[in-house]
């Protein structure tokens, strides 16, 4: 069963990472559906370290009671699992995901109900029906700077999606690693 998990793990983040840094290579955002395949790599990490720390656990009892017995380097093995339990949720902490809370001050639109420095003009009183430039319904004030369209903005989805594309290599790696520290044969 663990290996099988762990050719799942390594298809699986070797795929979320070329998804990340095809993205970035475009500049584009990697979206809800990047974070899904995210969390269920989390999940399928966290099963698998179960699985793998039973089997340490399970080493040690018997006669001698040493941890790990049986295992190449024990130690470094559950290194390797905590390792690969802890990263995903860092790469996560730092990228966008993290960032979407709006800031204060990005939305310089009034409440409803609060006072404004320009009231809105009667009719009649020599203004167009016309918005003035930049504040027409097509580019609101609040939506400016949120898409990928702006260079700033698409400057933090390019260096967000090499994240994940690092993180995930991580898992490869550890995943890889692993298998070197784990039960011989």
């Amino acid at each position: 069963m663990t290996g099988v998990l762990a050719v799942f793990v390594l298809l699986y983040a070797g795929l979320l990472g070329c998804w990340a840094l095809a993205s970035a290579l475009h500049g584009g955002r990697l979206g809800v559906g990047y974070l899904g395949g995210l969390v269920l790599l989390e999940l399928t990490l966290l099963v698998r370290a179960g699985i793998e720390l039973s089997g340490l656990v399970a080493a040690s009892a018997g006669p001698g009671g040493t941890f790990g017995r049986g295992y190449a380097e024990p130690a470094v093995h559950a290194g390797y699992l905590l390792a690969s339990i802890v990263l995903l949720p860092l790469v996560l902490t730092v990228s966008a995901p993290a960032r979407t809370r709006a800031k204060p001050g990005a939305d310089t639109r009034p409440a409803p109900g609060q006072a404004t420095d320009n009231p809105p003009a009667r009719r009649g009183q020599g203004t167009t029906s016309r918005p003035a430039p930049g504040q027409g319904t097509d580019n609101p004030p609040a939506r400016r700077g949120q898409g990928t369209d702006n260079p700033p903005a698409r400057r933090q989805a390019t260096w967000d999606a090499l994240l994940a594309a690092v993180g995930c290599a991580a898992i490869v790696v550890v995943t890889l690693r692993m298998a070197s520290t784990g039960r011989p044969g």
